[in-house]
This record gives structure tokens, C-alpha cells and sequence, in this order.
């Protein structure tokens, strides 16, 4: 009896945890240094108390798709994302975003730097 009621605890307790996780879906581009549109498409994000999960589905201008998952901390409005395993095959990219200056809304933008090179990425929560 004892044993039922713990358990049935632990599955309260673990389905509170999930509800509590907030998914959101932004729209996003990715901008080379000059400007230029290099890919857009969206993330998928999951915010379980300041901790983010998800991942991109992204479409670059020439047409091919690029996806990543995505792991990293919020802490207020700024938002720091690890983008992991992208099929571009650029490594270890890291995006601090923070609110857009010039954006109504729940915009975001920032830099990323990757080994080796560098771009700018804007997010608008949809």
C-alpha cells in the first residue's frame, strides 16, 4: 500500500515538472557578417525554469536544409544556446541573445561564434 502511494506520488511530482516546462516556437535567421541572408526557418524551444532544449529546422537560401539541436540557459531576457551537432558541419556554436533594440515584441538577437567563424542570428518568438 505504502509502495502504490509512493509511486503514484512520483508520477504526480514528474507530470508537475513536465507541465511546468514552457515550449515556444520562434522564427529565425541566420545573417552572415555582411548581411546577407544565409538561412531562416525555426526553433523549437523548451524553457524548464531558465534551463532551453530543443532544436532548429532551418532552410539555407540555396535551398538545403540545416538542423540542430539546441541546449542553454535564459536568465531574464538574455539567452545563451549552444547550437550542437549541425549538418553544415560548423562546431561548437554558441549564440547570446538579447533583446533587439529596434523590435516590438519578443525579439532577439545576437552573435555567434563558431570555431573558426562567425554570424548573427534574429529571433522573434511567434
Amino acid at each position: 500500500m505504502i509502495k502504490i502511494a509512493l509511486t503514484t506520488t512520483a508520477i504526480g511530482l514528474a507530470m508537475c515538472a513536465a507541465a511546468s516546462a514552457e515550449t515556444t516556437k520562434w522564427s529565425v535567421t541566420e545573417t552572415n557578417a555582411v548581411g546577407i541572408k544565409v538561412a531562416s526557418g525555426t526553433w523549437t524551444l523548451d524553457n524548464a525554469g531558465g534551463k532551453l532544449s530543443g532544436s532548429a529546422n532551418m532552410q539555407f537560401d540555396n535551398g538545403k536544409m540545416l538542423e540542430y539541436k539546441l541546449d542553454g540557459t535564459a536568465e531574464g531576457e538574455a539567452y545563451t544556446v549552444n547550437l550542437v551537432d549541425r549538418t553544415d558541419d560548423k562546431k561548437n556554436c554558441v549564440w547570446t541573445g538579447k533583446p533587439a533594440a529596434t523590435a516590438s515584441g519578443h525579439v532577439l538577437s545576437g552573435e555567434v561564434k563558431c570555431d573558426g567563424s562567425k554570424f548573427s542570428i534574429r529571433a522573434g518568438q511567434q
